[in-house]
């Protein structure tokens, strides 16, 4: 990997790490991810007018995937909001993260979406499982199954859920955007986000207008507030960091490794800057899910 890659790679890992942190800071609701989706569309909003699109030979099938994908990551900001209201981001950040790969495995082998995982995959998926139990626990003499089932609260699993679903239908879907885009991928790509984004950031505003506090918080304390903007800013921004050192690399795979050590990072924010409890299950629990997620990478 050179030095370029490296560094964009190590900044999107802050990046990436960072916007959980201010979400969790914020104790974040639909109106927040909702301004936060919304900054990433404007973002991404020129590749719209930049980027030749064949708009009128897009099947029908691609829109369905797209409705379906934004219909996951809203489940996905629902969950996670859920989360940070209730658990601190050393567990949740971890658990929310290493779930949906544990998913979406199960999801493509089941309909057949992608080839079947390698030996060093399933011992991947083994060791993340065991760094999901372990984390949660409050000594590791003591393994209880019903602290791990207590931090695998509804709304992280309705995040791993959301993520799940958006993985596997945003792969389905921008590949056949590619197919009716000129420019390259990373042209296709911004254009699909722009499209992911306004959809949720459209959808969260409809739901939260069915909630009186809801419409509180948006329009008395997170629309005047930085930290939705910020939030979505370094989302946008992790994201298009990865797909440039994406074009820098031979091997994709030492990238996704790095990308894991968004995870410890993460757990430190929360550790230093809100003082959440840094005990030693946690600490081996998010090592073995960066490990373990680093073997089913390779």
């Amino acid at each position: 990997m050179n030095k370029s890659a490296f560094f964009l790679i190590l900044l999107s890992v802050f990046l990436h790490a960072g916007w959980n942190f201010l979400s969790k800071a914020n104790r974040p609701s639909k109106a927040f991810f909702m301004l936060a989706n919304l900054t990433i569309a404007l973002l991404s909003l020129p590749f719209v007018f930049l980027v030749p699109v064949q708009w009128s030979e897009l099947p029908r099938q691609f829109w369905m995937l797209l409705a379906g994908s934004v219909f996951f990551e809203v489940l996905y900001a629902m969950g996670l909001a859920g989360a940070y209201k209730k658990q601190d981001i050393s567990e949740a950040y971890p658990l929310a993260r290493a779930l949906p790969v544990l998913m979406v495995a199960v999801v493509t082998l089941i309909f057949g979406l992608g080839k079947v995982p390698a030996v060093l995959a399933w011992i991947g998926f083994t060791v993340v499982a065991a760094g999901c139990v372990i984390l949660p626990q409050n000594s590791l003499g003591n393994i209880k199954w019903r602290e791990f089932i207590r931090s695998v609260s509804s709304p992280i699993l309705l995040a791993a859920l959301g993520t799940t679903g958006y993985t596997v239908l945003d792969k389905i879907a921008s590949a056949e955007l590619k197919l009716h885009t000129s420019g390259g991928e990373i042209s296709a790509l911004g254009v699909y986000l722009f499209l992911m984004e306004a959809g949720v950031a459209l959808s969260l505003f409809v739901l939260l207008m069915f909630s009186g506090r809801e419409k509180v918080e948006l329009f008395r304390k997170n629309w005047c507030s930085p930290a939705p903007y910020l939030c979505g800013l370094f989302s946008g921004a992790a994201y298009f960091l990865v797909l440039i050192a994406m074009g820098l690399v031979d091997n994709v795979s030492f990238l996704q490794v790095f990308r894991q050590m968004s995870l410890p990072v993460g757990v430190m924010l929360g550790v230093v800057f809100l003082h959440e409890k840094l005990t030693l299950p946690k600490i081996i629990g998010t090592l073995l899910i960066v490990a373990g997620l680093g073997l089913t990478v390779f």
